[in-house]
């Protein structure tokens, strides 16, 4: 693989993993605009769609919590009708009362929604244990994702956090608390280092250390990138405290929900920040949904082309060694008049007996007496040894008639895979991925499309219950429905069996009417195939589309051609005391095809 692509890839890794989670000052933002949308309205129903996903349906809302640690998320959007199947409820009990407001801490990332019940539900939008939890009188009495080690230790951390910290729905209530906290460490910072005019000498990471120590709620996405625009190279600390300040009040006064062309998101302001704006939205939640679907865009781009230059990579090298394959095969032709002259020449000296030596030194008539060394086996007869010559020599002019075929449509296939890589190179966007792939499947340059993964196999339920979807119980079924020692398919009318495994194909043969068609990759293990004659002969098409299918489900389907041998039922037997599926072939004919997974035509 090209290196020059793998590291490009890599950046794209880079970027498609730079999900950060939601905070302090989007928390606060979020709190407001909540507020306002779903004060006085009415809670529907909580859902969870899937693995730590928890939906909660409230007037025409939908709050949607991303509890996947460590960085978890949550925005507000339009009401999209809630899936009825598939999905787990949670805190029923609270159905039908309406929100009285929306309450966060001063100092920590915890934003509770208070019914008019009394009961409320606190998100926990941080750490390594994001989780939904349900709070009556004081006491977290159910949670969305089972709690570790236990409910009780969450309680603890909450209990905590409330104590330590004020509640409030009001955003200048949460901003001011922030601003005194920032006074408070500048002031305690400044006593300890004695005066304010002490210089600072730390490298950019070590001095974002320390502003993130004096100030944890801080953005700090961007905090090198300021530190590199607003701060000397070794700021006194007067200057790290009003640097502090001054990023507070951008982020209060100032805020913008930018998404950056880079792919991160920031509430900094351009002026203040000069990155490149890829879109600007009204709401944080419009701009935590944006990024969280753009980044899930480029993980999906990201793994698509990782497994595209995989795939087509493999293809390429394959195609090569097909088409060496196929030199080989012409020099054997060139080959095969000497080893049919030399069956001849040892077809003289049948009377003889064994030959006494591996080397045989001969005169060759055909060709006006020259020498010629002709190897022999000395277990066997000149009789046996001609035979292996002629039968060389016999396959290799018939591995002429589709190597002419195969030559020039291989080296077409190789022009049209390195086309097509370097136009890989150049796609930068999910889309056009999608629009390759599709080419190249179509022209048959890939084998098959990338199998897509469900995220909905399972959904976790309260207290670690867990639900199968119907994708699993319907896979289930089916498996207990298959009784037949085959599977089946049909090609152009014609019904196709193919083998299970060795016991199976013994079975299926035993089913098989003598003129059916008896199919199965030649000198490799693998299922054996049956074409249903059903008194009609079928066409050079279904042998082959057959052939394709066996070769397929043999060990030799990782190669771009496969040799399959086929010939009518009744020349297959078993041997007395044989193992499972071996069989003793007659009359056989030989077919050259591509694997393809078997599927009706």
């Amino acid at each position: 693989m090209d290196i020059s692509i793998v590291k490009w890839i890599y950046s794209v890794y880079q970027k498609s993993t730079a999900i950060t989670s939601v905070n302090y000052y989007e928390l606060i933002y979020l709190n407001k605009e909540l507020n306002v949308k779903l004060r006085s309205e009415t809670l529907h129903r909580i859902i969870s769609p899937q693995k730590n996903i928890v939906e909660l349906y409230i007037g025409e809302h939908c709050v949607r919590f991303h509890a996947v640690p460590p960085t978890p998320y949550v925005y507000v959007r339009s009401w999209n009708s809630a899936k009825k199947k598939n999905v787990i409820n949670f805190f029923p009990e609270l159905y039908g009362q309406t929100v009285q407001e929306i309450l966060s801490l001063t100092q920590e990332r915890y934003l509770g929604i208070r019914f008019s019940g009394g009961t409320t539900v606190w998100f926990e939008v941080f750490g390594s244990r994001a989780n939904l939890y349900l709070e009556v009188e004081g006491q977290l009495c159910d949670s969305f994702k089972t709690c570790h080690p236990n409910l009780k230790d969450a309680e603890k951390r909450w209990k905590w956090a409330m104590q330590e910290n004020t509640l409030s729905s009001s955003d200048t209530e949460l901003f001011s608390a922030v601003t005194e906290a920032i006074k408070k460490s500048a002031a305690n910072d400044t006593l300890i280092n004695n005066d304010d005019a002490v210089r600072i000498d730390l490298e950019s990471k070590d001095l974002k250390k320390k502003l993130c120590s004096l100030h944890p709620s801080i953005e700090r996405t961007h905090l090198e990138s300021l530190i590199d625009l607003y701060l000397p190279q070794s700021p006194e600390l007067k200057e790290i405290h009003l640097f502090i300040e001054e990023c507070h009040h951008q982020l209060t006064e100032h805020a913008e929900f930018r998404l950056l062309d880079d792919g991160s998101r920031t509430l900094f302001p351009e002026a203040y920040l000069p990155k490149n704006t890829r879109e600007i939205f009204s709401s944080v939640s419009d701009l935590l949904f944006r990024h969280t679907s753009s980044l899930q865009r480029e993980g999906r781009y990201k793994q698509l082309m990782a497994a595209s230059l995989k795939e087509l990579e493999k293809a390429t090298n394959r195609t090569k060694v097909n088409l060496n394959q196929l030199e080989k095969a012409v020099k054997n032709q060139e080959k095969a008049t000497t080893w049919e002259e030399y069956g001849h020449i040892l077809m003289t000296m049948a009377h003889r007996a064994k030959p006494e030596s591996e080397i045989m030194v001969v005169q060759n008539y055909f060709r006006d007496n020259e020498e010629a060394k002709i190897n022999l086996d000395i277990e066997r007869s000149f009789v046996d040894n001609a035979q292996r010559y002629y039968k060389k020599a016999s396959n290799a002019k018939r591995s002429m008639e589709a190597v002419k075929q195969q030559f020039p449509l291989l080296k077409q296939r190789l022009e049209a895979l390195l086309v097509g890589k370097e136009s890989l190179s150049t796609i930068n966007d999910i889309k056009d991925l999608d629009n390759w792939r599709k080419d190249m499947l179509e022209k048959g340059l890939l084998n098959n499309e990338l199998e897509q993964g469900s995220t909905n196999h399972y959904s976790i339920g309260t207290k670690g219950r867990v639900a199968r979807s119907n994708t699993h119980q319907k896979k289930q079924n089916s498996t207990q429905s298959i009784s037949k020692p085959y599977h089946e398919c049909t090609v152009f009318g014609f019904s196709i069996w193919i083998g299970k495994n060795a016991r199976s194909n013994d079975k299926m043969l035993s089913l098989a009417h003598k003129d059916d068609i008896w199919l199965h990759a030649k000198s490799v293990s693998g299922s054996h195939v049956i074409i249903r004659a059903q008194q009609k002969i079928p066409n050079k098409s279904v042998i082959e589309i057959a052939a394709s299918f066996a070769a397929h489900q043999s060990k030799a389907e990782g190669s771009e051609w496969v040799p399959v041998i086929y010939t009518p039922k009744k020349y297959v037997r078993k041997a007395k005391n044989a193992a499972p599926g071996a069989v003793i072939v007659q009359k056989e004919q030989v077919v050259m095809v591509q694997p393809m997974e078997p599927r009706d035509a």
